[in-house]
């Protein structure tokens, strides 16, 4: 394998690692916020 290839590789590599880890994390947002409680209303607008 020449050198030219193999420098070109891990920029590749890094690439979709990086892809891999946004989708993932994309997963794990949607599934909290899919599953979330509902909130009262008078929650929001009743003082504390």
């Amino acid at each position: 394998m020449s050198d030219d290839r193999r420098d070109r590789r891990w920029p590749i590599a890094v690439a979709i690692g990086l892809g891999v880890v946004i989708v993932v994390n994309l997963v794990f947002i949607y599934i909290a916020v899919s599953g979330r409680d509902e909130i009262v209303p008078s929650y929001q607008t009743e003082r504390r």
